[in-house]
Formats: structure tokens, C-alpha cells, sequence
């Protein structure tokens, strides 16, 4: 299928509609389990590279959501399918996995040798108030059985039903995996995982802190040394994409891998020479263009800018583009707008 993203979220609109009674009904009788492979079939299709799952929704319904499992550039995507959603009666539509509110109720069977859960599993914490995140250790019993590489497999499915999947991206720094004493639980600094929604509400109210969820936030960097490579002259910038766009600096350029591959929708960006930024005033110019770049893209449903970055020969506008040629036709009539048709050119992430 040659389908744009956004070709692709439009296909999904058509068809969950037609299939929603049915869905509701079959997990209303107890046999979720019995649309696994339809509802697989069709995503792998129609949106691969795109996790999703059934489960409680408001009001005592039901719900579906598309996760990009922790990758930014995927859960943009995600969000775009969510700002397409249509009401439909009894559902509700995430674009990330959601807390459980039913912690007592969720449980990972381990060959036999017991049972990983929220009330087991031990977590120590510790604040760090210059990052405003939460840095923990964590342990559960069996984690001495059971080889070290499961560990972090079985943490993070857990962590992600008590905090959601955007929770454990928004407040968990450093984690570290080993043995904590249980007789060390006192409620301030050493939990169960089940109590760490609350001590996270806890520390947030006391800091005051507020957060934007990972697909809204854009962090700052600074590139100590500069290279002869494609990008290498970057010196600092503004990204909300930033493991992408560290890997696509390192890389020289390019990325050796498409991270978006077969989803439709590809990660690009403008290389625009830099005598077109006055001294002094490169990144206020350079937010100029993003911003109208914005405008374009948004209003079309064609993508977003991810940021950019100055260097010592050009600057850089990164973006994610959903529907193909066209969304890279509107970036060249904007540019062509500004009058930099001569000024810029076109690269890809992979």
C-alpha cells in the first residue's frame, strides 16, 4: 500500500465506524480476545509501525488508542489519527496507553514462578529538582530468578499501566534495576509501585511544577565541537524529537535507518544558507520561517515543523511531512513566498 499518513488515518476513519457496534458487543460478551487478529490485520496494513490496544473507556465504555510506543516522531503520528477521530457512541480514542485505574487487576505471570505486580514491585526514589523529574531504583523479587534481561522488559510494561505511557516519558529520569531492601518502605522515599502516582502528585504540587506532554515539549541543545559532514557545523538548537535529531548529527546527515519507515509519512528537513540570517538575529529570523512553515503546514493537515538549528555555514528547519508530495509542494510555495526558492535545500532524515 503506497497510502499516505494521512491517506491511511482517513481509511481507518471509514472503517472503524462501519465495525464499532460489533467491537463494543464482542468485548461486552467477554471475547476481546476474538478481534485480535482482524484488528491486526487491518493496522499492520493500514498503519504499521503503530502499536494499539482495546480497553476501558469514559463512562463505562470502551476505547482504542495508537501508540508510537515512546517514539516521538511515531506519537505525532498518533496525535494527528486523534485530532481525526469522529464520535462514536460508547468509545473513546487515546493516542498514547493511558494509567490504569484498576492497578489491583493487573498482573504478568512468570513461567510458573509467580507474579510481577504494582503491589510488588519496589520502587526508591529520588527528586531531581534541576531536571524536574523523578530519578528511581527499582526492584521486585524474582528479578533474582529471572535473567537480567527480562527485567526491564517486565518494568516498563508495568510502569507504563501506573503512569500511562506519556507519565512514565514526563517524569521518570535515570532508572537504574537492583535489589532494594523491602524493609526500607516508608512511604517517602521507597514505594510500592502502586503509591508512585500519588508521590508524583505529591512532589509536583509541593514544586509547583507543570509539564507538557512529550509531543509538546522542545528541548534546547548546544554542539560543543563542530565537523565537516552534512549538519556537523551545528552550534545549538531547539528540538522535540531529540533522540532523532542527536542520532541524525552523529550520523553525519543522514540517519542509517528510517524511523518512519512504511507508515506513509517521512521526516525531512531545509538546509538554508546561512547569509540569509542578519548577524544577531539568526534565531528570530529562522522562528520566522518555522512559524510560516507552521501555518502552511498545520492548516492543510500536510505536517509540522520539529525545530531547528543554526550552524556556523546554514541553518536548519527539521520536519515531519504526513501526506508525501504534497506536503513537500507546500513547504516550496512558502518558501518560494519568503524568497528563498534559491536559498534552501531538501534533505531526508534516512
Amino acid at each position: 500500500m503506497s497510502h499516505t499518513f494521512k491517506e491511511r488515518v482517513d481509511l481507518f476513519w471509514r472503517w472503524f465506524p462501519g465495525v464499532a457496534d460489533r467491537f463494543y458487543q464482542t468485548i461486552e460478551s467477554g471475547k476481546c480476545a476474538d478481534l485480535a487478529d482482524e484488528v491486526s490485520e487491518f493496522m499492520g496494513v493500514t498503519m504499521p509501525g503503530l502499536a494499539w490496544v482495546f480497553g476501558p473507556g469514559e463512562n463505562g465504555g470502551h476505547s482504542f488508542t495508537v501508540s508510537g510506543e515512546g517514539m516521538v516522531a511515531k506519537q505525532l503520528l498518533a496525535d494527528y489519527w486523534l485530532g481525526q477521530q469522529l464520535e462514536l457512541p460508547g468509545w473513546t480514542f487515546y493516542e498514547s496507553r493511558q494509567p490504569n485505574q484498576h492497578l489491583e487487576n493487573i498482573a504478568i505471570e512468570v513461567d510458573g514462578m509467580g507474579r510481577v505486580d504494582a503491589e510488588t514491585m519496589l520502587i526508591e526514589t529520588k527528586v531531581d529538582q534541576e531536571q524536574e523529574l523523578l530519578d528511581i531504583v527499582v526492584w521486585h523479587p524474582l528479578f533474582a530468578e529471572l535473567p537480567d534481561e527480562h527485567h526491564a522488559q517486565l518494568l516498563f510494561l508495568l510502569l507504563d499501566e501506573t503512569l500511562g505511557e506519556f507519565g512514565t516519558q514526563t517524569w521518570l529520569g535515570g532508572i537504574d534495576i537492583r535489589e532494594i531492601d523491602s524493609d526500607q518502605i516508608d512511604g517517602r522515599m521507597t514505594h510500592r509501585l502502586k503509591d508512585l502516582p500519588k508521590f508524583i502528585n505529591d512532589v509536583k504540587r509541593y514544586h509547583g511544577w507543570e509539564k507538557l506532554s512529550p509531543i509538546r515539549s522542545y528541548t534546547g541543545y548546544t554542539i560543543q565541537i563542530q565537523q565537516p559532514v552534512l549538519r556537523g557545523d551545528t552550534i545549538a538548537g531547539t528540538t522535540c524529537i531529540p533522540r532523532l535529531a542527536f542520532d541524525l548529527i552523529e550520523e553525519g546527515g543522514r540517519l542509517n535507518e528510517d524511523p518512519l519507515d512504511g507508515t506513509g509519512a517521512s521526516l525531512a528537513y531545509l538546509q538554508i544558507d546561512g547569509s540569509v540570517f542578519p548577524d544577531g538575529d539568526q534565531a528570530g529570523v529562522r522562528h520566522n520561517i518555522e512559524e510560516a512553515l507552521e501555518q502552511t503546514l498545520e492548516a492543510n493537515q500536510f505536517g509540522r515543523p520539529l525545530g531547528g538549528s543554526a550552524g556556523t555555514e546554514c541553518s536548519y528547519i527539521d520536519l515531519l511531512l504526513i501526506d508525501g508530495q504534497r506536503s513537500r509542494g507546500a513547504v516550496d510555495e512558502t518558501m518560494n513566498r519568503l524568497e528563498l526558492g534559491d536559498r534552501y535545500r531538501w534533505h531526508d532524515f534516512a
